[in-house]
């Protein structure tokens, strides 16, 4: 059995979704494949290629999710870091799987094409993809909002209090906007000559770089601003009206900067592409620290992607958005 879940990026809103704004989300086709295997052992094993290889006895599933339950309550007294909720990779695998009561013996392999670290909700397909193979074992069937429910809660262990955008990118497919638990789908097609850009793996994690901007920014009005920006790009998608986007990207540029979440290095980068008649951002957490940034999006409406790639020295690759959500995958 075989269950993919795209990743994500994000075309409004970064960081503001975690204090009651609004986001905009879009799927895209670079997606997490977990492929289940039984085995007679008594143990479940998973293989990652990012992670190595891991096995649990299935018997002490339970005992170990209350494990992680009072770990995450001791970050939320401030007592424990959220880097330190987990102890291992394996422990958020492992706790995904048993909160729908997976109990087999066998072989999980999960495969990915996401790039850890780059803004990308990598952990929540991962958590999206082994919940699906947890529920077409179980005698549940969740409908999407509770599936959506389940891997934020999940998720909650690897970026302490962060936003649901990535579970609603992972759980609906497509392009949503993303308000505190609520998700609304958008027009899926959002124009042409949008790019990616993979500025590095960002040296501060997700969760680190959220609680870095909270401590700075938690009761700040710039997340007004922000909330303006999304509220623009949703009253213009699909439009055609290359100068509003750009304006609309350049905005939550500045915002992103504002709030520290851009290393210099990045918005050097992106100051260039502003020149050359494009706009661009961080799309994803960014980093509080380092030079790289994760993923950044760029969009070239006077059709000089190469020639803004061949100047800046960078790798350009046309965003391609994904129109289905975390599934089973038939034969």
């Amino acid at each position: 059995m075989k269950a993919i879940a795209p990743g994500k990026l994000i075309l409004s809103g970064e960081h503001s979704v975690v204090y009651g704004a609004p986001a905009i989300a879009m799927a895209v086709t670079s997606t997490v494949t977990a492929s289940y295997t039984p085995t007679e052992s008594p143990k479940l094993s998973i293989s990652s290629d990012a992670f190595g290889g891991f096995s649990k006895n299935i018997a002490t599933f339970k005992f170990f999710s209350e494990q992680l339950d009072q770990r995450f309550n001791l970050f939320l007294q401030r007592k424990l870091a959220v880097s330190d909720v987990l102890t291992s990779p394996s422990d958020l695998l492992f706790y995904t799987l048993s909160q729908l009561g997976f109990d087999r013996a066998g072989q999980i392999s999960i495969a990915s094409d996401i790039p850890a670290g780059a803004g990308m909700g990598s952990s929540a397909a991962v958590i999206a993809a082994l919940l699906k193979l947890a529920e077409a074992f179980s005698q549940q069937e969740l409908n999407k909002q509770e599936f959506f429910k389940l891997v934020r809660y999940c998720e909650r262990l690897q970026h302490g209090c962060g936003s649901a955008i990535d579970a609603a990118a992972t759980t609906f497919g497509g392009v949503a906007k993303v308000q505190n638990d609520h998700v609304t789908l958008l027009p899926e097609y959002i124009g042409d000559n949008w790019f990616i850009w993979n500025s590095g793996t960002p040296k501060s994690s997700t969760g680190e770089t959220v609680s870095a901007v909270r401590e700075s920014f938690e009761f700040s009005t710039i997340w007004q601003h922000f909330e303006q920006v999304t509220q623009g790009f949703e009253q213009i998608l699909p439009s055609t009206d290359d100068q509003q986007k750009l304006a609309l990207i350049q905005e939550n540029q500045r915002l992103l900067q504002q709030i520290g979440i851009v290393p210099q290095a990045v918005a050097d980068v992106i100051q260039c592409i502003e020149l050359m008649g494009g706009s661009a951002k961080v799309c994803g957490a960014g980093s509080s620290s380092g030079d790289a940034g994760g993923l950044v999006l760029i969009y070239a409406p006077k059709g000089n992607a190469a020639e803004i790639a061949n100047s800046l020295n960078i790798h350009l690759q046309p965003l391609k958005i994904s129109y289905q959500g975390a599934h089973i995958e038939s034969d």
